[in-house]
C-alpha cells in the first residue's frame, strides 16, 4: 500500500518536479558558464579577487530557484487532495494517518533534495576547478540557506493547500511569508551560516503543521 501511495505522490508531480529540475539546471548551466567567461577572459585571480573583496559568490542566479521549485512540487502534489476530494479517499486507507502524511511529505521532500544536490553538485565540482576549497566551502554555506528556505516553502505550502479553513490558511500564510523572508534579508556571502542547525531544527518540527490541517480536515473543520 506505501508502494502504490508513493505511486500516486509520483504522478502528480512528476511535471512539476521535471519542470523544476529542468529550470535548475539551466540556471546552474548558466552561472557556471558565466564564471567560466570571466576566467577566460580576466583569469582565476581575477575571480577570487571579486570573491573576497567584493563577497561576491557567482551564484546568486540560484537564489530563488529552491524556492520557486518547493512551491511548485507542493502545490501540484497537494491542491488535488483538496480540490478533488481526495484527501478523504487517502485517511480511509488502512493505514495510520501519521503514517500516511510522512509518507506523502517523504515524497515532495525527496524529489526537492535530489534537485538541490543535482544543482549543488554541479556548482561544487565547477568551483572545484578553477577555485580554492576555502572559496568552494564559502559558496556552498552561502547556497544552502536558499535550499533551507525552499524546504520550509514546501512545508508551509503542503499545510496551507491541505488545510480547510480560510482563518487558518491565512494565518498560515502570513506566517510562512514571514519566515522565509527572513531567508532573503541578507544577501553577504555565509550570512546565515550562525544559523543553520537552529533552521535544521525547525524544519525538522514544521511537519507537524500538515498533520495539524489533516486532523482539522477529518473532524470537519473547512469552509
Amino acid at each position: 500500500m506505501i508502494k502504490a501511495l508513493i505511486f500516486k505522490e509520483w504522478v502528480k508531480t512528476r511535471r512539476m518536479f521535471v519542470i523544476s529540475l529542468a529550470v535548475a539546471v539551466a540556471v546552474t548551466i548558466y552561472v557556471i558558464l558565466m564564471m567560466s567567461r570571466l576566467v577566460e577572459l580576466k583569469g582565476v585571480g581575477h575571480l577570487m579577487m571579486i570573491m573576497l573583496l567584493k563577497d561576491n559568490s557567482f551564484v546568486d542566479s540560484c537564489r530563488f530557484i529552491p524556492l520557486l521549485a518547493a512551491i511548485a512540487i507542493a502545490a501540484s502534489q497537494m491542491i488535488p487532495e483538496m480540490s478533488q476530494r481526495r484527501l478523504k479517499l487517502t485517511l480511509h486507507l488502512p493505514c495510520r494517518r501519521g503514517r500516511l502524511m510522512s509518507v506523502m511529505l517523504l515524497c515532495g521532500v525527496v524529489e526537492l533534495t535530489l534537485i538541490f544536490i543535482i544543482q549543488l553538485a554541479m556548482i561544487t565540482v565547477c568551483d572545484f576547478v578553477i577555485l580554492p576549497s576555502e572559496l568552494v566551502a564559502r559558496v556552498v554555506l552561502t547556497m544552502l540557506p536558499w535550499f533551507l528556505a525552499g524546504y520550509v516553502a514546501y512545508l508551509f505550502v503542503a499545510a496551507i493547500c491541505l488545510e480547510g479553513t480560510r482563518t487558518m490558511k491565512t494565518v498560515l500564510s502570513l506566517v510562512g511569508i514571514a519566515v522565509l523572508f527572513l531567508f532573503y534579508l541578507q544577501p553577504a556571502m555565509e550570512a546565515y551560516n550562525a544559523m543553520i542547525l537552529p533552521l535544521i531544527v525547525f524544519i525538522a518540527v514544521l511537519p507537524l503543521l500538515s498533520v495539524g490541517s489533516v486532523i482539522r480536515f477529518k473532524e470537519g473543520l473547512y469552509d
